[in-house]
């Protein structure tokens, strides 16, 4: 039996795949929570297979929460579950240590088969995102890389044209907090501007 469970912050998603993977035979859901904290609770409760993380959470997110998980509980398989399907998104989840990466506009089976995947201790990754993950794109600049996975996530909303405000509401954080990653970007990075943040997003192809 692989005994999961889930965090999403909206009750009716977690509702929802609870519902559907309890019709499961080989997969009983063991506890929900509504961001990382509270995953990290159950963690301390239960004995967790795979842990399936919303990546927008208020509080802890869902990276945030992976990187506590594979410090913490390494045997825990994760996988992060996610609306995003930029380059940005998708590459860094796994650079934090997530076994797999699922959609939500995806079918209930695609969840199903890849909570079996990452079980058997495979890698899952949706297969239009293949292409993706594995294209020839340059070497990431060594500034980039120094950036942290939120400050990436606030840049590649900012380059598709999102106010502070609104990447605020989207990452369900203070808009003071996006000003906040937004100097410290800007600081690490060299740049005055967001207009110069939007243009080094789109000559590095920071977000597929």
């Amino acid at each position: 039996m692989i005994r999961v469970i889930l965090a999403d912050d909206h009750q009716i998603t977690t509702d929802g795949i609870q519902a559907f993977l309890e019709k499961e035979p080989e997969i009983t859901v063991v506890g929900a929570a509504s961001n990382g904290e509270g995953v990290l609770e159950l963690l301390k409760k239960e004995a967790v297979d795979v842990a399936i993380l919303d990546i927008e959470m208020p509080g802890m997110d869902g990276l945030e929460a992976t990187r506590a998980i594979r410090q913490r509980y390494p045997a825990v398989k994760v996988l992060m579950l996610s609306m995003y399907k930029t380059k940005a998104f998708v590459k860094g989840a796994f650079e934090i240590g997530a076994n797999g990466y699922v959609l939500k506009d995806r079918s209930k089976e695609a969840l199903v088969s890849a909570i079996h995947t990452v079980f058997r201790g495979g890698r899952y990754i949706p297969p239009e995102l293949l292409d993706l993950i594995f294209s020839g794109a340059a070497e990431e600049p060594a500034e980039t890389a120094n950036l942290t996975s939120r400050e990436k996530e606030i840049l590649c909303l900012l380059a598709e044209g999102l106010t502070s405000w609104e990447t605020g509401e989207a990452l369900n954080i203070a808009s003071v907090t996006v000003e906040t990653h937004i100097r410290n970007v800007k600081s690490k990075l060299g740049l005055n501007k967001k207009a110069q943040l939007v243009k080094y997003v789109l000559d590095h192809r920071l977000c597929g």
